[in-house]
């Protein structure tokens, strides 16, 4: 039997190509942290596993009601239902992955000071775990539109960018604050905040259409902005913004790289702080 030995130095930084090793040589950990979170999760619950579904709908049952039927908000020739449904779906899928990542030290800092394994895995785990939920809800979005008579191929055939997009962004995001936060505890409390802003900033209860023409930037240099707005052209036939996607997909994976760099190299200090 074959016994691996981990050599952790502080005087060399980490590469993106040894993160991505690191990470697939300790998969079956990220899987291990997965499952343990999952099962966290919903034990305990009536309804179980079925509370992925049951978020998404309920949130968007309110939305219909005050922005469709009350407010009569503009959705892009689509149903209210599945024009909320499509939004609200990768937002919650952001948010858990992205909040989570961030507080990752913090929450597992009795066990980071016990044994050594690489840090990512703790998002990565999350990151999985988001990505389950994400196509729980997918599919729920999918059946709605099947049932409106406007779904497309199109639609199915995007989405593993269009996720790979909102996960990298969101892993990103919470590996460069994942530290900050662990170090001054102040921060859990302002990005909250920001979360608040960042969701009315982003066309989730409205359609970019609604917004002023010196705004549009704005929505295309924000990578969830994008997604969100290609799920709902796929459905109502509105052409893509090809260089808003470039730049999303560009972006979301350059602050992913960034965010895990930066990471790794505060990792170890962050024990100390903990």
């Amino acid at each position: 039997m074959s016994t691996r030995i981990t050599t952790v130095s502080a005087s060399a930084g980490p590469s993106v190509r040894s993160l991505l090793a690191e990470l697939w040589a300790y998969r079956g950990l990220v899987w291990a942290f997965s499952a343990r979170d999952l099962k966290v999760k919903y034990f305990q619950t009536i309804f179980g596993p079925l509370w992925v579904v049951l978020t998404p709908l309920i949130t968007v049952g309110v939305m219909t009601f005050v922005f469709g039927l009350m407010i009569k908000v503009p959705s892009d020739d689509l149903p209210y239902l599945v024009f909320y449904l499509v939004a609200i779906v990768p937002w919650l899928a952001f948010i858990a992955v992205f909040s989570q990542t961030m507080t990752s030290l913090e929450a597992h800092g009795s066990l980071l000071s016990k044994i050594y394994f690489p840090r990512l895995v703790i998002g990565a785990s999350y990151a999985v775990n988001g990505t389950i939920d994400f196509l729980v809800g997918f599919a729920a979005a999918v059946a709605a539109a099947a049932a409106y008579g406007i779904l497309t191929v199109q639609f199915v055939l995007a989405m593993p960018v269009l996720l790979a997009i909102q996960m990298a962004w969101a892993l990103g995001l919470g590996f460069l604050l994942a530290p900050w936060n662990a170090q001054y505890r102040d921060v859990k409390h302002v990005i909250p905040l920001v979360i608040q802003l960042y969701y009315f900033a982003s066309p989730i209860l409205y359609s970019v259409s609604v917004a002023p023409s010196w705004m549009k930037w704005m929505y295309a240099v924000n990578p969830l902005a994008v997604v969100v707005t290609a799920y709902r052209s796929l459905l109502n036939g509105h052409p893509l913004d090809w260089p808003a996607l470039a730049w999303a997909l560009v972006a979301s994976f350059a602050v992913l790289a960034w965010g895990a760099v930066a990471f790794m190299r505060r990792e170890q200090e962050m024990v100390d702080v903990l």
